[in-house]
């Protein structure tokens, strides 16, 4: 489960007046009062938070949250509305206008940048950045708010990390309007990251990079993807939004890797390839698309 919290609270009404000045009709289907501290995904939602469902295949309803939604379930408190995603877009981006959402965890609040890092004087660090002991960032890098860096990490020249994707929704009245990228960045411990890399922010999860994975020269990494432990990339690789990079993976140059994709630990991909499905554990993949490939070994022993 993942949320972003409110830096104030909203009660129930407040957020129908809201979309009302936002000429939404919606339509309250409970007499439950709580107060809204909190942003959630529908199909994992926190207390106290609203969400919106588009699907409602599978879905258990939970106390003290407010659904978006066009159709009433039962035992839950809705806001009933025409299109669910929409209006959940516009009230992200009112928050987001009004920066009333915290970026940062709770634990990583107040932090800051620690005495040890060593900050090229051409960098640009927005607010609310956590920098850690001995990490380098290094010249014409912009580190964007709600960005975790931990310890002994290199960042390399003009480096963009937390910066918006781009997540468009055409609504249902013909409107197209792109999501807000409302959380952050986390990056673990022992990380390099090349010259002229692009780290994107998370809509409502953070993108994370765990420890001591290197990241090479002029890669993307989209919104919300995972990078695990001991994970190499090289040069010109890019990965699409919300895909999930296990231990010990290694891609070879220029790789591209589709959206919403799971790549197996301890795999292998080759130079060049285009990742269009899941990645099996211990495997290697080439081509484009990519496919099984006996015996193909890419990137160092670590």
């Amino acid at each position: 489960m993942f949320s972003l919290d409110l830096k104030q609270p909203y009660s129930l009404s407040d957020l129908q007046s809201l979309l009302r000045g936002l000429n939404i009709a919606n339509t309250l289907t409970s007499d439950e009062q709580f107060e809204i501290n909190a942003i959630s995904d529908g199909r994992r939602p926190v207390a106290s938070s609203f969400c919106f469902l588009d699907d409602l295949a599978g879905i258990i309803t939970q106390k003290k949250v407010l659904y978006i939604t066009s159709i009433s379930l039962e035992n839950a408190c809705c806001l009933l509305v025409e299109d669910p995603r929409y209006v959940f877009i516009k009230l992200l981006a009112y928050l987001q206008k009004k920066d009333h959402v915290y970026s940062l965890s709770p634990s990583h609040r107040n932090v800051g940048i620690h005495s040890a890092a060593i900050i090229h004087n051409s960098a640009i660090l927005e607010e609310d950045v956590v920098i850690g002991n001995g990490t380098i960032i290094s010249a014409g890098c912009v580190i964007k708010r709600g960005t975790v860096i931990a310890e002994n990490c290199i960042i390399r020249e003009n480096t963009v990390i937390g910066c918006e994707g781009i997540a468009l929704y055409k609504s249902k009245n013909g409107e197209v309007l792109r999501f807000p990228h409302l959380s952050g960045v986390e990056i673990g411990s022992n990380v390099e990251i090349g010259a002229n890399a692009v780290i994107v922010r998370g809509t409502l999860k953070p993108t994370k990079i765990e420890d001591n994975v290197v990241i090479g020269n002029l890669c993307n990494i989209g919104h919300g993807v995972v990078v695990k432990a001991k994970v190499w990339m090289s040069v010109g690789t890019l990965i699409g939004g919300n895909c999930n990079i296990a231990n010990n993976v290694t891609i070879g140059l220029g790789v591209n890797v589709k959206d919403n994709l799971e790549i197996g630990e301890n795999s292998s991909i080759g130079m060049g390839s285009v990742v269009t499905k899941t990645v099996d554990a211990c495997c290697s993949y080439f081509g484009n698309p990519a496919k099984p490939l006996r015996g193909l070994k890419t990137g160092p022993k670590r």
